[in-house]
């Protein structure tokens, strides 16, 4: 391979590095709004003199419900695309050669990291409409 194709290790950097930032953004504009707004509402649970510790238990765990929502369905979708790339990559594996083995492996590396900003742009909207 020549020094102008990218290796199968850097394209591998490239992709996690593109899913960390994907997961940053992601954390930075919704997850950590809804952790704020979790602390908010378990701050009532717990001010509130006249309850015993379940019922001030019971309002706390409500209060976590968006965001283990929002964390589940951010897991789910890393996962399937996680799942799909390497999907991808056990084709390559059964279709031969190490040549074709890395170019094939790299070609899937491209085309999952070209999909991510439309997986990003798919799961802010449901973010933003709410789970």
């Amino acid at each position: 391979m020549n020094d102008d194709n990218p290796s199968l290790e850097e394209q591998r950097e490239r992709i996690d590095n593109a899913m960390v930032s994907a997961l940053e953004d992601l954390d930075r504009d919704y997850l950590r709004k809804l952790q704020i707004e979790m602390h908010a509402c378990a701050k009532k649970c717990c001010a509130d003199a006249d309850a015993n510790a379940d019922a001030v238990q019971r309002c706390v765990d409500r209060c976590q419900i968006p965001l283990t929502r929002a964390r589940c369905f951010v897991q789910q979708e890393l996962t399937e695309f996680e799942n799909r790339l390497e999907s991808c990559m056990q084709q390559c594996r059964l279709r031969g050669s190490d040549c074709h083995l890395e170019r094939c492996s790299i070609d899937c590396i491209d085309g999952h990291v070209a999909l991510l900003p439309q997986i990003v742009r798919n799961m802010r909207a449901t973010l933003e409409k709410g789970l």
